[in-house]
Formats: structure tokens, C-alpha cells, sequence
């Protein structure tokens, strides 16, 4: 009986889980685990919510990388770490990142156009200190330097040495 009290209680946490928003089917279970739900119970509760689909990682990443590129501009490499932090397996995310339409560049030139970062480029310290930014949201270098092909920087030599 105290089982069946267990497996039901979870499922219920589960459910209420579910109901404000995604996750992946690691997430589901390390919340279960940290409820104090046993691993047995948790797996077999995962299972379930799987099977009936209310789980499902590729679903999970094709959204989430949708998301992180239009409304957060995170750049590919970034998106993909916080995907595989989250549990997702690497096929599952070749395949999401390979169904992708999201546009990482289109997305990267209206964060750099939006936040007017171009502005306040005074020197050539200050465009690697950009570049290094956008790199830390995971974007490539390619992706950056195209951006900022687009825009005009000029600079005196002595800008670049160091003090």
C-alpha cells in the first residue's frame, strides 16, 4: 500500500510540475529525486509520462532552441551546452539542431542593432570586448564577425598596443 501512496503522490507532483511548464525527462526525475521520491518510483514515473507523451526531449530541444535564439539571442554553442545540462542526449540534439529554422545570424545582428552595441566602439579594445560578449552568448566567430562587418570602426594604431 505504501507504494501505490508513493508512485500516486508522484505522479501527482508530476503532473503539477508538467502543468506550469516543459521539461526534460532528467529534469522530471532529478525533481522527483529531490522530493524524496525513491529512483524506482521516479523511473517508472517518467516512463509513464513519456509513454503518454507528456515527456519528450526532442520536443523539448526543437522549442527550446526556437526560444533561446528569437526571444533570448543566445548563439548555437551556448543553446547546445544549456540543452546537454538539461539532460538531452547529443543525438537528440543533432537532430533538433538539425530541424532548426531558427536564424542564430538574422538573431544576432537584431540583438547587436537593438542594444546599439556598435555605439560605443571607441577602440580596438573595445570591439574585442564585444567580440568576447557575443562569444559568451555562443555565437561563433563567424557569425560575430559577419555581424560586425556591417558596421564601419575606425581606429588608430596606438589603440591597439596594450598599457
Amino acid at each position: 500500500m505504501k507504494n501505490l501512496d508513493m508512485l500516486q503522490k508522484a505522479r501527482n507532483f508530476a503532473a503539477a510540475l508538467l502543468s506550469g511548464r516543459m521539461y526534460t525527462c532528467k529534469e522530471l526525475f532529478d525533481r522527483l529525486i529531490r522530493k524524496g521520491v525513491e529512483e524506482p518510483i521516479a523511473e517508472q514515473v517518467v516512463g509513464e509520462f513519456v509513454r503518454a507523451g507528456y515527456l519528450d526531449d526532442r520536443r523539448f530541444a526543437e522549442l527550446y532552441i526556437a526560444d533561446a535564439v528569437n526571444l533570448g539571442a543566445k548563439g548555437m554553442f551556448r543553446i547546445r551546452q544549456e540543452l546537454f545540462r538539461k539532460g538531452i542526449s547529443g543525438s537528440i540534439l543533432d537532430e533538433a539542431f538539425a530541424e532548426t529554422e531558427a536564424d542564430s545570424g538574422a538573431a544576432l545582428d537584431a540583438y547587436v542593432r537593438q542594444r546599439n552595441l556598435c555605439d560605443d566602439i571607441h577602440s580596438r579594445k573595445d570591439l574585442e570586448k564585444l567580440k568576447a560578449r557575443l562569444a559568451r552568448r555562443g555565437y561563433s566567430m563567424k557569425e560575430i564577425n559577419q555581424c560586425l562587418a556591417g558596421y564601419s570602426f575606425h581606429f588608430e594604431e596606438s589603440d591597439w598596443q596594450t598599457r
